[in-house]
């Protein structure tokens, strides 16, 4: 058996991948504009708004309510906001908000995402749930599971307060 024949199809397997690979990212966000998009929401914050169980009444270590956080990934930095619903521990609710400056690939991807988001997660306990590659968009699953980290310490956080504390 000739080296160079085993040779040339790993050099074009492997030069494919290196083509192909940066197409299934979500983008960076770094070229173009889109006409529509999120507002700027601080990265490090979320926003709680209580849900029927304000009063303590969840049986859950996670507060009932809407949370909304920003997801970053990627090395531009390229994000998506994220509203995440919670009733007992469990997302009940998603809906996301696009990063505004982006590129038309990019954007392709997190619409994708966000419109595929939610049959992947509602239903779910938000304890230990960390979504992959969904409609083909691997950035964008990054900085979902950043925002729901971010959801779920904020949730932790107000099931620790009493219903006064909470405001």
């Amino acid at each position: 058996m000739k080296p160079h024949i085993l040779t040339r199809p790993a050099i074009g397997a492997l030069a494919s991948a290196a083509v192909l690979l940066p197409l299934t990212a979500c983008g960076n966000g770094d070229e173009g504009t889109g006409a529509t998009g999120s507002t700027s929401v601080d990265p490090s914050t979320t926003t709680p708004e209580p849900g029927p169980a304000a009063s303590g009444t969840s049986s859950s270590e996670y507060q009932d309510g809407t949370y909304t956080a920003r997801g970053v990934y990627g090395g531009a930095p390229s994000y998506m906001d994220f509203t995440i619903s919670l009733e007992d521990g469990v997302i009940t609710g998603v809906d996301s908000e696009l990063m505004e400056e982006n590129n038309d690939t990019s954007r392709g991807y997190q619409e994708r995402f966000a419109a595929a988001v939610p049959d992947e997660v509602v239903g779910e306990s938000i304890e230990d749930l960390e979504v992959g590659v969904i409609a083909g968009a691997s950035g964008c699953a990054d900085g979902f599971n950043d925002a729901l980290a971010r959801v779920r310490d904020e949730a932790r956080a107000d099931a620790g307060q009493t219903p006064a504390e909470r405001g």
